[in-house]
């Protein structure tokens, strides 16, 4: 006699379906959770590399300030370098990546965003001011300090520069942003140095 062949019963199938089910739940779980590392990897990289651009834009700048002054005809000459806690303003070269010329450079804080304004100098005349370039966005605060020089040595860092006819040594910024980058202290020094004149900090 023939043995009668067995099929799988409807529990059996059941239960095949129900596993079946519950492995594409987990492995659905597992490529949402993977999309999102990967995400939030991608997010941080860019607000890293947003934050280091920023950081390389004002070393730059600061590093590079200039010794002039100048303004509108018949109006009073902006000074060579102002600054307090939030926000400081100097001369300095445009890379020529950036379209190149001397501009006066206005960095602030402003609705949580580190910005910069600029105004090209052409001869001793200050042209109008661009709109404001954004150069970070989220930012809780920073603080801006300085240093000159004094005849026995270096001075205190200052939070505010008293001497806008004279550069600086030093500049120092410090930043706090929101989210998990970090904005790693800065210490810019000046590459033409000529805080040590006159009556220094």
């Amino acid at each position: 006699m023939k043995r009668q062949q067995r099929g799988f019963t409807l529990l059996e199938v059941l239960v095949v379906i129900s596993l079946l089910g519950l492995l594409l739940t987990l492995l659905g779980a597992a490529l949402s959770g993977a999309n999102r590392a990967m995400g939030k990897a991608e997010r941080y990289s860019s607000r890293l590399d947003e934050v280091r651009s920023s950081e390389n834009f004002l070393r730059s700048a600061i590093a590079q300030a200039l010794p002039l002054a100048a303004g509108k005809p018949g109006q009073a000459q902006s000074p060579m370098f102002q600054g307090d806690t939030q926000s400081l303003s100097f001369y300095a070269p445009l890379p020529a990546t950036l379209g190149g010329g001397v501009y006066r450079h206005q960095v602030s804080l402003a609705e949580g965003r580190l910005q910069v304004t600029l105004q090209r100098l052409q001869g001793e005349v200050l042209q109008p001011a661009r709109e404001p370039q954004v150069l970070l966005q989220q930012v809780k605060s920073v603080q801006i300090s300085y240093r000159g020089q004094s005849p026995s040595g270096a001075g205190a860092w200052l939070d505010r520069w008293p001497w806008p006819g004279r550069l600086p040594r030093a500049v120092r910024i410090d930043a706090q942003l929101a989210g998990a980058v970090v904005w790693p202290m800065q210490v810019i020094r000046l590459r033409l140095d000529l805080s040590g004149e006159n009556t220094a900090p």
